[in-house]
């Protein structure tokens, strides 16, 4: 896993602490979001939307809702795990990682509430 130079170097590094950090709140919140907006039903609920295609709401199972928490756990681990892993050699390599993961979760956090909103109204 992490060597102890690895996480000494890491833990040193305060902009590094508090992106990850900040990451972790984003994925929480992801979290929480999903796990309060996510409720069981025979209708099918809209998952995703499109401008493509011959409709925009594509619908689905109400279970497939949770795999944006999936989603934000995926993120946080892989993403965490490589910035961990790439900060005692390229800093600011790591830090950009952290930063798009942020980025990414945070728009994954907009899009999963207006989902949740749209599949409240079909219930």
């Amino acid at each position: 896993m992490f060597k102890k130079k690895e996480l000494l170097a890491l833990s040193r590094d305060r902009l590094a602490i508090t992106l990850l950090g900040v990451l972790a709140l984003s994925v929480i919140a992801l979290l929480l979001t999903t796990l309060f907006n996510v409720r069981s039903s025979d209708v099918q609920v809209p998952i995703r939307y499109t401008g493509y295609g011959f409709t925009n709401l594509y619908r689905d199972k109400w279970y497939t809702l949770w795999s944006f928490a999936l989603f934000a756990v995926l993120v946080f681990v892989v993403n965490g795990f490589v910035a961990v892993k790439l900060h005692s050699q390229r800093r600011g390599v790591a830090l950009g990682i952290l930063s798009i993961s942020i980025l990414i979760t945070i728009l994954a956090l907009i899009v999963a509430d207006a989902i949740f909103r749209l599949a409240a109204f079909s219930l």
